[in-house]
């Protein structure tokens, strides 16, 4: 044997010692562990719950104060298009008749109707079959928080059946 096994093996056998101990003072009942989980997951669903209510507020708030993060994807290339449109309009009632600048920008007009029209078309779709695309951002958070919810009264259930089972 070595110097060092020699010098390390007392504390190698105090620290097996002292884990086989812990293991052994550390072991729980079902019933014990089924109760701990169940508490973890209700104050989960507690936090979770609190999480939605402020994401819902979030959502609500910033709906009816026109902010961007209530608006999705499609929604926003709408409402780019629909602004595109009006300054365009802008432009040909500026612009001199039968000028060449007039002919350019009726046809970006028509280019830019166009656009319009299909992101339209876009928006209903995704809309009409549940797109996240049609979602806007603080709506998704919702969502998500909605589907964590579910998730956790899922987990209580389960865990209430475990200690009613582990009780009888």
């Amino acid at each position: 044997m070595t110097r060092t096994t020699i010098r390390f093996a007392p504390l190698f056998a105090a620290t097996v010692f002292a884990l086989a101990s812990a293991a052994a003072s550390a072991a729980t009942t079902a019933t014990q562990e089924d109760s701990a989980q169940l508490k973890a997951d209700q104050s989960s669903l507690v936090r979770e719950d609190a999480k939605a209510a402020k994401d819902e507020t979030r959502l609500h708030k910033d709906k009816q104060e026109g902010r961007m993060a209530a608006q999705s994807k499609d929604s926003m290339r709408v409402y780019h298009d629909q602004q595109n449109l009006k300054g365009i309009r802008k432009d040909i009632a500026s612009d001199h008749p039968a000028s060449a600048q007039l002919k350019e920008d009726r046809k970006f007009q028509q280019t830019e109707q166009a656009k319009l029209t299909t992101d339209q078309q876009r928006l209903t779709r995704d809309r009409k079959e549940g797109r996240m695309a049609a979602v806007s951002p603080d709506a998704a958070k919702v969502y998500h928080d909605k589907q964590a919810i579910q998730g956790q009264e899922k987990a209580v259930a389960t865990d209430e059946a475990k200690l009613r089972k582990d009780q009888h």
